[in-house]
């Protein structure tokens, strides 16, 4: 389903006016017809619609936001090659990351001059929203600002991971990721993976080193991986607790009839 983001609040009924980039997309590339209907993602909702005439939609129903049934997955990615960090944000928005932070360390070989850092991210949020709309999501994807490494801690979560090659593959990350948690950090560093020193401050901060597998993965590889893996464990844990209060509510109604 075609899928637009609106900066406003919308409402039932009332006709929405898009602007020049969105509506180009919508009625010149899309061709989109009054037949179809159109998810319109508001400041204070999510909406279905209908064009009427460029630039125009008519609002026609508010409907179910499934987004906070979604863990908050923070990535902390070490710059790499433009080309392969730009398809890392594409992938990582599609898979259901809601932050990303982009980090210098000292193996890193891509340095952003501080004048052309906004035109960078501006680039790379049109990426990320492209990505959130193609991919039917309801929330735009929070971008950082570059950092350096030792700001990381400032993005930890109820479980903060470093993939770690040189971690002994017996600690997994689905071992990390098979407890009660609601949100989760994962640091990725460049190429060249992270320095000793470097490895050994994120533990200090507190990031868990983990392995991702006995294959050496590329970075852009490895952000796919994690994330994949913690929507995957989440929806584990997330039926496993329903299990456990399902059980309990039995339970607890099978001791009332015995006291009764």
């Amino acid at each position: 389903m075609k899928q637009v983001f609106y900066t406003g609040a919308a409402l039932t009924g009332e006709v929405i006016e898009l602007d020049d980039v969105l509506a180009h997309h919508i009625f010149d590339v899309l061709r989109t017809t009054e037949k179809e209907r159109i998810r319109v993602v508001a400041d204070n909702g999510v909406f279905m619609a209908r064009t009427i005439q460029k630039p125009f939609l008519e609002i026609l129903e508010e409907i179910e936001d499934t987004s906070k049934e979604q863990p908050e997955l923070t990535l902390c990615f070490a710059l790499i090659k433009a080309d392969k960090f730009e398809w890392m944000l594409q992938k990582a928005a599609e898979i259901g990351a809601t932050r990303i932070v982009p980090f210098t360390s000292a193996r890193t070989i891509v340095q952003i001059e501080p004048k052309k850092e906004e035109k960078k991210r501006a680039r790379w949020a049109s990426i990320l929203e492209q990505a959130c709309r193609q991919s039917n999501r309801t929330d735009l994807v929070e971008l950082a600002p570059v950092c350096t490494i030792s700001k990381l801690k400032d993005y930890k979560s109820d479980i903060s991971v470093m993939a770690y090659e040189k971690e002994d593959t017996s600690r997994g990350l689905y071992g990390e990721l098979s407890g009660d948690w609601n949100s989760a950090t994962f640091v990725i560093g460049p190429e060249g993976g992270f320095a000793p020193e470097e490895a050994e401050r994120l533990a200090d901060d507190g990031f868990v080193r983990c392995s991702l597998g006995a294959n050496i993965l590329r970075a852009e590889t490895a952000a796919c991986f994690v994330l994949s893996v913690a929507q995957y464990q989440y929806q584990i844990n997330q039926t496993n607790r329903r299990s456990m209060e399902e059980g309990s509510f039995e339970v607890a109604e099978i001791e009332e009839e015995v006291c009764a």
